[in-house]
């Protein structure tokens, strides 16, 4: 554990950004399946009533979370990581 929890760190601190925007569009998906109040049947009944600016807001939001996921996972990195780490010498 010594030795392979540290390699091990990189790829999932890496993954866990990506995993905000998955989340969003998983509940989503599952709030327009099982007929939930929610985002995702209020996105869908906007792209099919044209609502332009709902749909650009919702596009956004989730831009704003990959961003956001990479962010911190950017952060976890730069602390987990020495090489990563970019110091003034």
């Amino acid at each position: 554990m010594r030795y392979a929890l540290p390699a091990a760190a990189n790829p999932l601190i890496s993954l866990f950004g990506f995993s905000l925007a998955g989340l969003l569009s998983a509940s989503m998906l599952v709030e327009v399946v099982i007929g939930w109040p929610g985002v995702g049947p209020l996105l869908l009944e906007a792209i099919l009533a044209r609502d332009v600016y709902v749909v650009i807001s919702a596009v956004m939001l989730s831009s704003v979370l990959v961003i956001f996921g990479n962010l911190v996972a950017d952060l976890l990195l730069g602390a987990t990581d020495p090489r990563i780490r970019t110091g003034v010498s």
